[in-house]
């Protein structure tokens, strides 16, 4: 069930993707990314567990990781800098997404029983540990930056040449560039029980780097099929 759940939601995000390139061109997918990286950040909060694996991960792996296809989207179709734009949008829409949704949990509560008060479901949501805040910041801005380089450094040495290939070797590398500095930094570098970096790598990288590269597999010839999709948009 929960590996037919995902793959609905990947191909709804496929779908939006595109919807968003055609008709909005390089905006709309800043929007999606902006969006994508705040709702699988809350996605987290819940695992899944697929039969094929011993153990669950992050529900929010399937979501977030559709967004270093759009990121390899922008690189083809509208330049480096303009993909570089867009990690910064996204990133500080989580960041200010955070801040407010952090600010409004400070808010008393108000003691209504005829009142319909989520103020607690509210703060166990949005009160997420600041460790985790603070690593998930990192490992996205880090790994969307290294996406962008891989892809455009392959694009410049294969002379525009084998895009399935370089985006399947970009998404590959940056993904685990994600999963690594994250675990790292939540699990060692600034937890207060540090675990060794072994089991940091075969409890949380490798498990879930292993659906990551599915998914960089299925979103390969989004790309391709893209640049069909924004030919007319190039100019926006």
């Amino acid at each position: 069930m929960s590996e037919l759940l995902s793959l609905l939601t990947l191909f709804l995000c496929f779908l939006i993707i595109l919807i968003m390139a055609k008709f909005f061109g390089k905006s709309g997918l800043f929007a999606y990314s902006a969006v994508v990286v705040i709702a699988a950040n809350m996605q987290v909060l819940k695992l899944v567990q697929y039969s094929s694996m011993n153990e669950p991960i992050a529900l929010g792996t399937v979501l977030f990781s559709t967004v270093f296809v759009v990121d390899n989207i922008l690189t083809e179709y509208y330049g480096v800098e303009t993909a570089r734009k867009c990690v910064a949008v996204s990133f500080f829409s989580y960041l200010f997404f955070s801040l407010v949704m952090k600010i409004t949990i400070w808010h008393p509560e108000v003691d209504c029983k005829k009142c319909i008060n989520l103020h607690r479901e509210l703060k166990n949501v949005f009160s997420p540990c600041f460790v985790f805040f603070i690593s998930s910041l990192a490992s996205y801005a880090v790994s969307q930056l290294t996406d962008i380089l891989v892809f455009s450094t392959l694009k410049k040495l294969m002379k525009s040449k084998c895009l399935s290939f370089r985006s399947f070797i970009s998404m590959a590398i940056s993904t685990f560039v994600d999963n690594f500095v994250f675990s790292v930094l939540a699990w060692i570098v600034f937890s207060k029980h540090p675990i060794s970096l072994f089991l940091v790598l075969k409890t949380y990288v490798f498990t879930a780097y292993m659906i990551r590269l599915i998914i960089a597999a299925l979103c390969v010839p989004l790309v391709r099929l893209s640049g069909t999709v924004i030919s007319g948009k190039l100019h926006v």
